[in-house]
C-alpha cells in the first residue's frame, strides 16, 4: 500500500473509522490535485476488504485488489474534461444492487465527484442517503463547493492539504529529484508532490521549454491566434498552470519582491519581462486565468478559450 509521510493525520481519522467498524455511508475526501486523495482512499479500502481487516497483501481479496481486479472495489470517474453523466450513475446504482461477491464490503471511489451534471447528482442522492450494507461510497474532489448542498451535506468531510515545503522536498528527493529540480516542480504544480513527481516524469519539462519560447514571442508582439493554435493540441489545464506561475512571478517581480519565485530558472528573462508589465493588466490576467481553469470541466469551446487567453496575454505591456 502507498504511504504517503504527509498523509499521517488523515490515515489516523481513516483508521479510526475501520478500528470501530463503523464507516461513514459516504465520505467526500477533498484537496488539490496531486496531493493523494486516490492512494489515500486505495489504502482505506485495501484495509476494509481485506480478509484479515488489515491489508495484508497476502490474502485472496488483497491479491485481487492489488491486481486491480477485485470485485467488490469500484472505481468510477469521468472521461477527461468531460462531465460525470447520468448514465454513468445509473450503471453504478444497478451494480450496487447487487451484493458484495467477497462478502468483506465494498468501496466505490468516485473521482471528479464535481463534474457530475445535474442529472446525474439527482440520480445518486438517494443511494447516497442509504447505500447498501457494508458499501461506503467516497467521493473525490479538487473543487467540493461545485458539488450540490444535497450531495454534500449528507458525507462527512476529509480535507487533504498541501503538505509543508520541506516535508514535499524531502519526500522527491527520495523519489530521485535533486533539490534545484524539486523546486521547481513543486513551484510549478502548486506544492502538490505528486503533482510535481509526474511532472518529472513526463514530457512536461520540454514542453516548458518550448512555451516559454512561444511566451517570449507573444510579449514580442507575434500574432496570438497564430501561437495558440500551436499548442491547441497540448493538455490546456498545464498551458493553464504554466500561464499563471508566469503571471504570479512577473507581478511579484514588478513590485520588486525577488524571492520564491515559481520559475526561478527563468529570473532573467522574468526581470526583462517585468520592467514592461502593466500591474493593471496582468492582475485582471490572473483572474482571466482562473477563470479559465475553472471552465475545464465544462463544456467549453478549448481552442477560442485558448485563443481568448493569448490574446488577453499579449495585452500585457505597459
Amino acid at each position: 500500500m502507498t504511504w504517503l509521510p504527509w498523509q499521517s493525520a488523515a490515515w489516523e481519522r481513516l483508521k479510526a473509522y475501520l478500528r470501530q467498524e463503523r464507516l461513514p455511508q459516504a465520505l467526500l475526501v477533498s484537496g488539490p490535485h496531486g496531493i493523494g486523495k486516490r492512494p489515500l482512499v486505495r489504502r482505506f479500502a485495501q484495509v476494509w476488504l481485506c480478509e484479515k481487516r488489515c491489508g495484508c497483501g497476502k490474502c485472496p481479496a488483497c491479491r485481487l485488489f492489488e491486481a486491480g481486479t477485485h470485485p467488490d472495489w469500484i472505481h468510477l470517474a469521468p472521461e477527461e474534461d468531460k462531465e460525470l453523466t447520468v448514465d454513468k450513475i445509473r450503471e453504478l446504482i444497478a451494480v450496487l444492487t447487487l451484493k458484495p461477491q467477497y462478502g468483506q464490503g465494498r468501496v466505490v471511489m468516485i473521482e471528479a465527484s464535481e463534474r457530475m451534471n445535474p442529472a446525474a447528482a439527482n440520480s445518486f442522492l438517494k443511494t447516497l442517503e442509504e447505500p447498501p450494507l457494508g458499501t461506503v461510497l467516497v467521493l473525490l474532489s479538487e473543487a467540493p463547493g461545485r458539488l450540490p448542498a444535497t450531495i454534500r451535506s449528507r458525507c462527512q468531510h476529509l480535507k487533504l492539504k498541501i503538505p509543508p515545503r520541506q516535508v514535499a522536498l524531502e519526500w522527491l528527493k527520495t523519489q530521485g529529484a535533486d533539490a534545484e529540480t524539486a523546486e521547481l516542480a513543486l513551484g510549478l504544480n502548486g506544492g502538490a508532490p505528486l503533482a510535481a513527481r509526474d511532472w518529472l516524469l513526463s514530457e512536461a519539462p520540454a514542453k516548458r521549454r518550448q512555451f516559454l519560447e512561444t511566451w517570449s514571442a507573444l510579449l514580442k508582439g507575434h500574432d496570438p491566434i497564430v501561437l495558440a493554435q500551436k499548442w491547441q493540441d497540448e493538455s490546456l489545464e498545464q498551458i493553464l498552470i504554466w500561464l499563471l506561475a508566469l503571471t504570479a512571478d512577473l507581478v511579484r517581480l514588478s513590485m520588486g519582491l525577488k524571492e520564491r519565485l515559481l520559475n526561478p530558472d527563468q529570473r532573467r528573462l522574468l526581470q526583462d519581462q517585468a520592467k514592461e508589465l502593466n500591474l493593471t493588466r496582468a492582475l485582471r490576467f490572473w483572474q482571466r486565468l482562473l477563470k479559465a481553469r475553472q471552465a475545464l470541466g465544462t463544456q467549453c469551446n478549448r481552442a477560442l478559450l485558448l485563443e481568448a487567453v493569448f490574446l488577453a496575454g499579449a495585452g500585457l505591456k505597459a
